[in-house]
């Protein structure tokens, strides 16, 4: 199948700053999707016992 898209031309590579910024972000999503697992887990937990 014909690709009608442009292939992109310019790429810009991310600085260090770029890259520290951006394992940050992914470090802080996945403490907050562990923290929400927890508690619906500890909340599972609860509301079977009660």
């Amino acid at each position: 199948m014909t690709e009608y898209r442009d292939k992109p031309k310019e790429f810009v590579e991310p600085n260090a700053a770029e890259l520290k910024a951006r394992g940050r972000r992914n470090i802080g999503i996945a403490v907050a999707l562990v923290a929400f697992m927890i508690f619906v887990f500890v909340t599972m937990i609860t509301r079977g016992a009660a």
